[in-house]
């Protein structure tokens, strides 16, 4: 029997991952207090209905009290009753009253990501914010008892131009040890004016990490501040995503749950720690040699790593907490880095248009000058921004992570067992489909599909007729891959019989609506920073970010996610928000650029644009439909 102040015992199953949790706590809740892989495409809203889990074991009979809350009416949505009988809950939507043991079932877990952030291939000229100089510092005698620091900031002013300079706190505590060890000692100076660190001469690397707080992932680059070489990447799933997909959810979740916010910046600085202890093994190079640290975000990311309220992100009129560059102690976030290391977060423009953002434009600064430049991330929330001479106009749409297969009927992340490649014949609609294996020679079965699988197959159905230019499914084919279950219908890419679940991996009807939303918001910004700009064709898209690069250009160009270019025109450049993030790591006349870069982008607002919901019906049609002559 459970005792009221006993704390019930859950064991999630098959990872076997038990403790106690508070009764009350919710099922997700207790889930990621242990560490459980579960997702939570919604943020617990219970809109979603991926974060199914089975109920296997329960308190005893004699128990007054049942393991579980009563099944909500969320519950009763998203699951049958006969589902119900046998166990099955919404583990956002139920409270946990008692001991108990779930099984997460391999469509409820987030499985591990495949993460494309390799850096790309810029070259920059370093000139970091931090220098590292080598003086001998005298040893204090009798006639001129001078304190340590002052002996050393007089050896660095005398080497140098410098007429003053400060010393870090977490520097002096390590002083004296470090000038008892040699008669010369490298002071690593940031930005002229301060003192950060300190270290016997010639012992160790001076070392810098760029940092891409994305929404989905995170990922990190090691660099020699000297040399200006990626010592080192590394990248993961930002764990946020146990809170919810998307930014409107975590938004939801830092306003809504106790210590909400608290919670998803601790989450983000653990990944940050991990991932800086990652590269600095990779690179055999000690932690404390991390003296500068440079970073890009969204400004909802931005403001979750910072530990700053969102709020005013999700309501109008959107304003974020602040959008300047800004300089903070690596220490005062909880980072692990050099005792003095600063962390510099570039510049956002705006709510929705964040500092990863800069990061791109200032990653692609100088290249492709005399063209009409449209660049695009497509992510969880796409950002746009239009080149037009002089002229950088952006915006953002919320595409939701639609086109990242998350939130469709058999949506996955991009993990061992998505469908990433889909062709479809036009004749005999047969299925040809490529599936991400565990292992390269490792073949594994399909269990869903992820976002680049998504819009090939939106694009061959749509030109091999299975669907109309309104994106309804034509339910008069005959072919054994068109199901349908009352009013609605789906088109089967793979059969129970090749699946890991044993069932049906199909794009239903509703599948198709998210992904024409998502894709009808991104073409319906460009169309209107083209009209604002007055452009009636560009001269080169830009893909960024990693799910840009996976993206078949020719599917993209089908369905209509922008407006038409030659296909040799389109351009996948990767991570160039990381790019950036290293650019203004390595040379502080980079750094200057992005602030003029962020300042300089015009944003147009699409909410309050009375021509965007026209714009945005248009875009929902394949390709899309054609726009007036006068708008074009």
């Amino acid at each position: 029997m459970n005792k009221p102040d006993t704390m019930p015992l859950v064991r999630f199953l098959p990872g076997g991952m038990q403790g106690r949790v508070p009764r009350g706590i919710r099922v997700d809740q207790a889930a990621r207090k242990l560490g459980v892989d579960l997702q939570s495409v919604c943020g617990g809203q219970g809109t979603c209905g991926k974060c199914k889990v089975r109920l296997l074991h329960q308190a005893g009979s004699d128990s007054s009290e049942p393991s579980l809350s009563l099944p909500t009416m969320l519950e009763e949505k998203h699951l049958s009753a006969e589902q119900r009988t046998k166990g099955w809950r919404l583990a956002c939507q139920c409270q946990v009253m008692g001991d108990a043991t779930f099984d997460i079932p391999e469509e409820s877990r987030s499985g591990g990501q495949v993460i494309r952030k390799a850096p790309g291939s810029i070259s920059v000229d370093p000139d970091p914010f931090v220098e590292a100089q080598t003086v001998a510092v005298p040893a204090p005698d009798l006639s001129s008892p001078t304190s340590d620091w002052e002996r050393l900031s007089a050896q660095i002013r005398a080497g140098s131009s410098l007429s003053y300079i400060y010393p870090d706190a977490g520097m002096l505590s390590v002083l004296p040890k470090v000038l008892a060890c040699g008669e010369k000692t490298t002071a690593l100076i940031r930005n002229g004016v301060e003192c950060i660190g300190v270290a016997p001469a010639g012992s160790r690397p001076l070392t810098g990490l760029a940092l891409d707080i994305g929404t989905t992932t995170l990922a990190a680059y090691l660099c020699d501040l000297e040399s200006a070489e990626v010592l080192a990447t590394a990248s993961t799933v930002n764990p946020q995503i146990s809170c919810g997909e998307d930014v409107i959810s975590r938004i939801a979740h830092a306003s809504n749950e106790d210590n909400g916010r608290k919670e998803l910046q601790q989450l983000v600085i653990g990944a940050v720690n991990q991932l800086l202890a990652a590269v600095c093994t990779q690179a055999a190079v000690a932690i404390d040699t991390v003296a500068d640290i440079a970073c890009v975000a969204n400004t909802c990311m931005h403001h979750l790593f910072l530990g700053l309220d969102p709020s005013g992100l999700g309501k109008s009129p959107f304003a974020p907490v602040v959008t300047q560059g800004l300089d903070i102690k690596a220490r005062d976030l909880g980072i692990q880095a050099a005792p003095g290391a600063w962390v510099h977060m570039l510049p956002a423009v705006s709510a929705f248009v964040g500092s990863d953002t800069v990061g791109v434009m200032l990653a692609l600064d100088g290249a492709y000058v005399d063209e009409t430049l449209l660049v695009i991330d497509v992510g969880t929330n796409g950002e746009i921004v239009l080149k037009s001479g002089n002229r950088l106009v952006c915006t953002s749409c919320a595409t939701g992570p639609a086109l990242e297969g998350a939130t469709l009927s058999c949506g996955m992340r991009a993990a061992a067992g998505a469908i990433e490649r889909i062709r479809i014949d036009r004749k005999t609609l047969d299925v040809d489909y490529q599936v991400i294996e565990a292992k390269p020679g490792q073949p594994v079965p399909a269990a869903g599909i992820c976002g680049s699988g998504v819009i090939d197959a939106v694009s061959a159905m749509f030109t091999s007729g299975v669907i109309k230019k309104n994106g309804t499914l034509d339910r008069q084919l005959v072919t054994p891959r068109l199901k349908q279950n009352g009013n609605d219908a789906a088109f089967i890419v793979a059969p129970a019989r090749e699946s890991a679940g044993d069932r049906d991996i199909a794009i239903w009807q509703d599948d198709i609506r998210a992904v024409q939303m998502a894709k009808g918001a991104i073409h319906a910004g460009v169309r209107l920073l083209m009209a604002e700009t007055g452009v009636r064709s560009v001269d080169r898209v830009i893909l960024a970010g990693a799910f840009g690069s996976v993206i078949d250009p020719i599917s993209a160009l089908t369905i209509g996610l922008f407006p038409e270019v030659p296909a040799d025109k389109i351009v996948a450049v990767g991570n160039a928000a990381g790019d950036g993030a290293r650019m203004a790591l390595m040379n502080r006349s980079k750094r200057r650029r992005a602030t003029e870069l962020a300042e300089k982008m015009e944003t147009v607002e699409l909410t309050t644009r009375p021509d965007f919901q026209r714009e945005f019906a248009m875009a929902m049609h394949l390709p899309h439909m054609k726009p007036n002559r006068k708008q074009a």
